[in-house]
């Protein structure tokens, strides 16, 4: 009797296959599946898609934070059970954080804390709250409140017995979780004091006090909590009897040392001390120095005054008068209280800098040194100083890529610096320099971009520490290299299989901080569990690796996979993932060997709706050169109708084959691929490679082909094809359209469209010559406009302008400091006096892409009606657009 109901079911499971198989066959044949029940997608629907974002896992991941946010502002924060179906949402809240396992805080819109239990649902309320930090390791809570007098009080609260220590008139605080210890400052009417809390024994040190007009301010911590340093500032001297000074505080000593400027005979006489972001203050790790800003009183800048523009100056005008020969940039110093000694570091000649990882030297550097010069970033030569006794000496000369700290990084006892193609280290204590890549048999450079400047590096995330070790990329593989050139690994399997693997910083300690006018590296240590993320043509993913187990694969799929959180207490992590026809989804483990789960489905209205789909397709362009491109299909597709197609340009985008798009009508650039799938368009993203010298004739083969090869593979009406682009991309729409015919309607925003007048305009967002845009970048020239002229000319849309059929739209910021809106008026008034078919939009206050919402909506729906009116033939749209008659 068992056996025969195994048959019958094994019977009825083959039937369900060649049922279900029948209907793959059907759906095959009849484009994708038809489904009448569900809806067609409106504008009127936009407003219910969210975006979601993952935010933490608690101590042992047994919750979980996520926030929704929605193009209203109606954002809402949650917090998630990872192993039950409770579900807390904080409506308007932010700055979430758990309290260990049982609890969560975050701050409403209102400015009030909210404290929760998650064990029992009951909330707390603050109201008042202007900031708050968790005491690590404990279940209190630190928080500065304001009073209804207008005073703030700081409390320390206990969120599971209720108790609190209470400390008035306090002004601000700095916490420190590496002593649990906290520095603030409190304000009578009769003196300001500046003390420090020992939050174990809650015993208070008070650091200074003072019944003068002073402000202690800028507070800031030794690394390690040994030691304090702020500010001492007057209030509204203008007889400016008093200056800023400096306090340092050593805890252990109990003593505190002041820098008073007018103490030092070597202080400039016309400069004052300062914290700011470029030359902040802040103490040395070992705590024996001080680091802050000087500033000298400058006069402002006078617009009414004669502007003299030089040829021979090395910054063109409106740079010049900003840097004022570097007397208006701030300047850095160094103080060892303990010696009383204090040494200017940067200064005129030397402007900028960067420490290296004991804080003991610098990397000095002036920009100006080869300008005026036509590329972007200057070439820089790099000066090593000691600190203590000021001594300079060159140690690279004519070095690119310091700008971001992209090629230049010191370490300790190493300067590691990219040059001809290979890293290279100097050796501080010997003076020696050497080649770290040349034996290993690949290129760290990006030999595969199609810009003119010599090539970048892959990248240097970080090291490990006391100068062992150094991490680099080549084009698909991470390398952990020896500093002193003595090994070379390969972590990872890349190249093999075409996959790129890239470090995924999990902690502040590996992620990249500010370093002056550079940055510090990541640093890891030798036992770190790396998280790596992988990717390739059609899949992503992520791994770990650490020195014991090697690589260690954790996901590879055909979806967009992002925001991996690994707990920090046992094996379980979350990641999101995604597919243009499958929402945003928070998926779960318990481990890597583990049944994966949906632990959130964003926007579960998606599946009401009909939707597109996306696919990769390859195509040649006329060199027979392989390329890719996403095609995406319209909602409800039936391979019997013919369709109309948008085809959006811009580089390469086949990265965006998996990346589900919210329709909204708020689009910076007024182009939404849901939007059009859901009214019955194809959307096409070629993708596009370039000769140097002829970037336009380039755009045209590539978009032409990819084009024509879409055509020949979907059911789409080759005589309704529009083409759209933004700023590179509305260059490229401009010039396709002087060269083809292919395409019944155009749009192009904030687009180049003469090479000529481009080059010799000022960026004004960067205050440099738009030289360097087209000899070493974008716009791919590669030479000077008085090297090839010709060029210039065959690439711009404005000399070919007589040849365009295509209706046009065009649309620019009438505040674009990226690419003036000039070159959107030079193109329309040719086409006008060729009586040629274009309407132009120009959007007061607006940059290089539309930040107010009402004009992002608008921008949206011109488009659109654009596209409907020339593609679909609905008389009703242009009318509309002729009148500039949309309603918000």
């Amino acid at each position: 009797m068992k056996n025969k109901k195994n048959r019958t079911s094994l019977v009825s499971k083959r039937i369900l296959v060649y049922l279900s198989i029948m209907a793959s066959l059907l759906i095959s044949l009849n484009g994708f599946s038809q489904n009448k029940d569900k809806k067609e997608l409106t504008a009127n629907d936009y407003h219910l898609w969210s975006s979601p974002r993952a935010g933490q896992l608690s101590e042992s991941g047994k919750w979980m934070s996520f926030a929704l946010y929605y193009d209203s502002g109606n954002d809402t924060l949650f917090v998630k059970s990872t192993i039950a179906t409770t579900l807390y949402n904080f409506p308007g809240a932010s700055k979430g954080a758990f309290i260990g396992d049982k609890w969560f805080s975050a701050m409403s819109r209102k400015g009030e804390l909210l404290i929760t239990d998650l064990a029992t649902s009951k909330q707390q309320t603050v109201e008042q709250v202007v900031s708050y930090d968790l005491r690590v390791g404990t279940t209190d809570i630190i928080f500065m409140k304001k009073q209804y007098d207008g005073k703030k009080l700081l409390e320390i609260k206990n969120v599971e017995s209720g108790n609190s220590l209470v400390l008035d008139n306090v002004e601000n605080y700095w916490y420190n979780s590496n002593v649990d210890a906290l520095v603030y400052t409190t304000k009578s009417e009769k003196s300001t004091t500046i003390a420090l809390l020992n939050l174990c024994n809650k015993t208070t040190t008070l650091i200074a006090s003072t019944t003068e007009e002073f402000n202690y301010l800028d507070t800031v911590w030794q690394e390690n909590g040994n030691s304090i340093a702020f500010l001492q500032q007057p209030l509204d001297d203008e007889k400016k009897t008093a200056r800023t000074s400096v306090a340092y505080y050593s805890i252990d000593g109990h003593k505190l040392y002041t820098f008073n400027p007018e103490q030092y005979d070597d202080f400039p006489t016309d400069m004052e001390v300062i914290s700011s972001s470029f030359a902040n203050l802040s103490i040395s790790k070992d705590g024996k120095r001080l680091f802050f800003g000087l500033q000298k009183t400058t006069v402002p800048i006078d617009p009414t005054k004669v502007q003299v523009w030089n040829t021979s100056d090395p910054f063109i005008y409106p740079s010049k008068v900003q840097i004022d020969h570097w007397d208006r940039l701030a300047k850095v110093a160094v103080w060892w209280p303990k010696e009383h000694f204090f040494k200017r570091i940067t200064d005129n000649e030397f402007p900028k800098m960067m420490l290296n990882g004991d804080q003991k030297k610098a990397l000095l550097f002036n920009p100006q040194r080869y300008e005026p010069q036509a590329n972007l970033a200057p070439a820089v030569d790099l000066y090593l100083m000691d600190l203590a006794t000021g001594d300079r000496k060159l140690v690279l000369q004519n070095q690119i890529g310091i700008d971001g700290g992209t090629a230049v990084s010191i370490y300790k006892n190493h300067v590691v610096y990219f040059k001809n193609s290979h890293w290279w280290v100097y050796d501080i204590l010997s003076g020696l320099h050497k080649n770290l890549t040349k034996e290993l048999g690949v290129s760290f450079s990006d030999t595969n971009s199609d810009w003119p400047e010599e090539a970048s590096p892959y990248g240097n995330p970080g090291w490990i520490g006391e100068d062992k070790t150094l991490f680099v990329y080549d084009q698909y593989d991470i390398w952990s290299i020896a500093i002193d050139g003595s090994s070379a690994l390969r972590l990872t399997n890349g190249r093999e299989n075409q996959t790129t693997y890239r470090i995924v910083t999990q902690s502040k300690e590996q992620s990249l901080k500010m370093n002056y006018d550079s940055t510090y590296k990541g640093l890891f240590a030798p036992k770190d569990r790396l998280l790596i993320k992988t990717e390739a043509l059609e899949h992503t993913g992520y791994c770990f690796w650490d020195s014991k187990n090697g690589l260690q694969p954790l996901l590879d799929k055909k979806m967009q996979t992002s925001q991996f959180i690994a707990s920090k207490k046992n094996d379980s992590y979350v990641y999101l993932e995604e597919n243009y026809d499958t929402p945003p989804r928070i998926i779960s483990k318990e481990n890597p060997s583990s049944k994966e789960k949906i632990f959130f489905q964003s926007n579960p209205q998606h599946n009401k709706y009909n939707w597109g789909q996306s696919k990769l397709i390859r195509y040649t362009n006329s060199k027979g050169i392989v390329l890719n491109g996403v095609l995406f299909y319209p909602s409800n597709y039936n391979a019997d109708l013919k369709y109309p197609m948008v085809v959006h340009v811009y580089e390469k985008q086949f990265k965006e084959l998996y990346k589900y798009v919210n329709p909204s009508d708020n689009n910076p650039t007024g182009f939404n691929i849901s939007n059009f799938t859901s009214k019955g368009y194809f959307v096409f993203l070629p993708d596009i490679i370039y000769e140097i010298g002829n970037p336009g004739p380039s755009a045209v083969d590539c978009v032409v082909s990819g084009t024509e090869k879409a055509v020949d593979l979907a059911a789409i009406d080759s005589t309704k094809i529009g083409l759209i682009g933004h700023s590179y991309g509305g260059y490229e729409t401009d010039y396709i359209i002087t060269q083809s015919n292919l395409f019944a309607a155009a749009v192009a925003g904030a687009a180049i469209t003469d090479y000529i007048s481009g080059y010799l305009y000022v960026a004004w967002d960067m205050q440099k010559p738009n030289f360097w845009h087209y000899e070493f970048g974008q716009l791919r020239i590669g030479k000077s406009l008085y090297e090839d002229y010709a060029a210039y000319l065959q690439n711009s849309p404005i000399y070919y302008a007589d040849k365009v059929n295509t209706p046009l739209l065009s649309w620019a910021g009438e505040e674009d400091y990226h690419v003036h809106y000039y070159q959107s008026i030079e193109f329309h008034l040719a086409l006008r006096r060729l009586g040629k078919i274009n309407t132009m939009l120009l959007y007061p206050g607006e940059g290089h892409v539309l930040m107010q919402k009402k004009y992002q909506k608008d921008l949206t729906q011109r488009i659109e009606q654009w596209f409907d009116y020339y593609l679909k033939d609905k008389n009703e749209s242009v009318s509309s657009l002729k009148r500039g008659n949309i309603t918000y």
